[in-house]
């Protein structure tokens, strides 16, 4: 079967946040209509090397279409563009692909920027998912994530989103910043609970290298250190599942039926179309992306960097589904361990024991605990 999802990448922020090291820019505006003549571009080209003729596509000689299940617009900050934009881009798309009736299309959203004329447009092309990066309900934790929306901002973006019809909505929040105390985290996330999202994602604050975070916090010492972040964590993680969402994934909680549908696609490690500025696809078993920088892509929006990762598919198998709920199957493991069989038999009793993981019908589920330190415990395994 051909790929079912597809990422589009938008590049275009008011402002730049200081902790994200993204393909994104401030004040680039103007090159909006340059950029999506790119990305139309970049569709035509490739889907026609990809062999997927007009009236909904195919991969080589195969006679399966590519029926679209997901399509996700990230960025960047993709609701800074008009929708009359993503209405040439759609009208590209259909010429190469299928989109399923049911296909979740997800649009990012930064507060500050919701507009009601252009959400209702967004409705309009089928657009049916928002993910709001709200980060925070706190206004001196925004501050100091340099975020330029306040709170009311972010209320008044997602009473727009409601207004326009879209249920289906993602609130993105961050934890571990410089200044956050528990009692602040914890309203955040009560506040984030009372506006009703069908979705939460939540990321510790990770310093970037080559990001102004890297030198305003070079001292280790002025971040949250990992036991405060793994307690945070957990109490997120115990707040979310009384308020009856479901811990899908490491960083992701959604109401039953509301998971990230296109997100699962690459944590089940099934292949993906990717068209933009440093977009990463994996197609016909090899990862390929696209240059990061702007001027670069829209001057030849076909070129493509091929990535050597991963060394071995069971190994990112592990690594991927490592992040569900659903974890892995424990012969995985015999097929890229070093250790033996009775080793990896004793390493899994020990981890059980120290609470990291589950064993259940053969199958390797990490528990919150392990989730919070996955790649240690994946070492450990390996």
């Amino acid at each position: 079967m051909p790929p079912s999802s597809l990422y589009l990448h938008i590049p275009f922020c008011k402002t730049k946040c200081p902790y994200c090291d993204f393909a994104s820019w401030s004040n680039k505006e103007d090159f909006i209509d340059q950029y999506f003549d790119a990305l139309i571009s970049e569709i035509k080209i490739k889907c026609e090397v990809y062999n997927t003729p007009v009236g909904g596509g195919r991969i080589g000689n195969s006679r399966d279409y590519s029926l679209l299940r997901t399509v996700f617009i990230g960025g960047g900050t993709p609701s800074l563009v008009h929708p009359d934009y993503y209405k040439k881009l759609f009208s590209e798309l259909k010429k190469y692909f299928k989109i399923s009736k049911d296909c979740e299309i997800t649009l990012e959203l930064n507060p500050g920027t919701a507009q009601k004329e252009y959400l209702l447009g967004y409705k309009q092309l089928g657009i049916n998912r928002i993910s709001i990066g709200a980060q925070s309900f706190n206004e001196n934790i925004l501050e100091t994530l340099g975020r330029k929306h306040t709170i009311d901002e972010t209320l008044e973006a997602i009473s727009l989103v409601k207004e326009c019809g879209f249920d289906n909505f993602n609130l993105d929040l961050i934890y571990a910043v410089p200044g956050m105390t528990e009692e602040i985290w914890t309203s955040t996330i009560h506040k984030a609970l009372d506006l009703n999202p069908k979705h939460i994602s939540s990321y510790s604050l990770t310093i970037e290298p080559n990001t102004p975070f890297e030198h305003i916090y070079k001292n280790p010492n002025s971040v949250p250190d990992g036991d405060f972040a793994s307690d945070l964590y957990f109490e997120l993680c115990n707040i979310l599942k009384e308020k009856g969402f479901n811990h899908y994934e490491i960083s992701n909680f959604s109401r039953p039926g509301f998971e990230s549908k296109h997100n699962l696609n690459y944590w089940i490690g099934n292949e993906f179309y990717a068209f933009g500025v440093n977009a990463h696809r994996y197609l016909n078993g090899l990862r390929t992306s696209n240059t990061k920088e702007l001027e670069t892509y829209m001057s030849n929006p076909s070129l493509e960097i091929i990535n050597d990762f991963p060394i071995d598919y069971n190994f990112e198998k592990i690594m991927l589904n490592s992040r569900l709920n659903q974890g892995f199957e424990v012969n995985l493991l015999n097929k890229i361990s070093k250790k033996n069989q009775f080793e990896i038999t004793e390493t899994i009793k020990d981890l059980s024991n120290l609470g990291y993981l589950e064993l259940l019908d053969n199958r390797i589920h990490l528990t919150d605990k392990g989730m919070f330190v996955n790649n240690e415990i994946l070492l450990r395994l390996i």
